[in-house]
């Protein structure tokens, strides 16, 4: 017999449970912000589609208006996380469109080169040349072009990992970074606020009585085992923050890795990014902790001169 697969979404309506042969849907649902309607089961035979419905699942869907922007993006993160190609039902099944709409929409979308059709097996898949869209998001966006140097050049001399991050809502993102801890799949690498040295730096900021929107939540899960997700220790690490000017984070975003951060103080205040030095949890004991806090506000002082105050 085979086994069944349930979504559920926001509204409860829509139901998983992950063994993957069959989609099976409650009906009425909500996907992608419209109402409609299922058939009972969704033949599969892989996880694929599974794992591309589940993506598009979490996608922020109520009152959402459904332009092609939005779709186009929802249907790279189906790709994206099925891992493999779909075929165009798959696809149009996952973005709840119309074969045809789906076809006109990957049609698009191998057009700017981010999907690509296989010759033989007629499926498609992400193609390579997105980097190409990537790698110019990492150079163009902001002050990142005119960072790379100096973050390179402090990296060297430092013997560590730096990276500049963004606070946006309760999470913050990785925009750039030098150094061994700072690969390919540290750009857009994102978590909650909470646990990491960044977030606690930028939040610390902000009136006590908004502190509470960034604290740790009981659904939130530990980004790693030494994540604390108590309250008062993320209080007691903001206060602390906001009397030194700094933050620190202890293998809580990444088990292997310790962080020290400064705030970049360019233009207003509340300021929106740090800058975070990354040391691996082997070499952690070597280093003296006042002096990496001070290396830490001296570069976020310079990046500060670079980016224009």
């Amino acid at each position: 017999m085979e086994s069944t697969c349930k979504l559920r979404d926001r509204c409860g309506r829509l139901q998983l449970d992950c063994n993957t042969q069959h989609l099976a849907f409650a009906k009425p649902t909500t996907l992608l912000g419209r109402s409609c309607e299922f058939p009972d089961t969704i033949s599969t035979h892989d996880s694929g589609l599974a794992a591309g419905m589940n993506a598009i699942t979490r996608h922020p869907v109520a009152n959402r208006p459904q332009s092609t922007a939005f779709r186009g993006i929802a249907a790279l993160e189906v790709l994206l996380k099925a891992r493999r190609s779909l075929g165009i039902t798959q696809i149009a099944t996952a973005l709840n469109l119309p074969k045809s709409s789906a076809h006109d929409l990957i049609a698009g979308l191998c057009e700017l080169g981010f999907v690509e059709q296989h010759v033989d097996t007629r499926r498609y898949a992400i193609s390579p040349k997105i980097f190409e869209f990537l790698h110019l998001c990492a150079t163009e966006y902001g002050p990142n072009q005119v960072l790379k140097p100096l973050l390179r050049e402090e990296a060297a001399k430092l013997k560590a990992s730096v990276v500049v991050t963004a606070l946006q809502g309760r999470t913050t993102y990785a925009l750039c970074g030098s150094g061994p801890e700072t690969d390919t799949f540290l750009i857009g690498d994102n978590g909650p606020a909470f646990s990491s040295a960044c977030g606690r730096v930028l939040v610390s900021q902000f009136a006590e009585s908004g502190w509470v929107d960034y604290a740790p939540r009981p659904d939130d899960r530990p980004s790693s085992p030494h994540c604390n997700l108590d309250l008062e220790h993320f209080y007691q690490q903001l206060r602390a923050a906001r009397t030194s000017g700094i933050a620190w984070s202890l293998r809580e975003r990444e088990p292997h890795l310790c962080s020290v951060a400064a705030p970049i103080r360019s233009r207003e205040q509340p300021w929106s990014r740090a800058v975070g030095i990354i040391v691996n949890v082997r070499d952690w004991a070597k280093r003296d902790r006042d002096e990496l806090a001070a290396q830490a506000q001296v570069l976020a002082a310079r990046i500060s001169i670079v980016i224009g105050t």
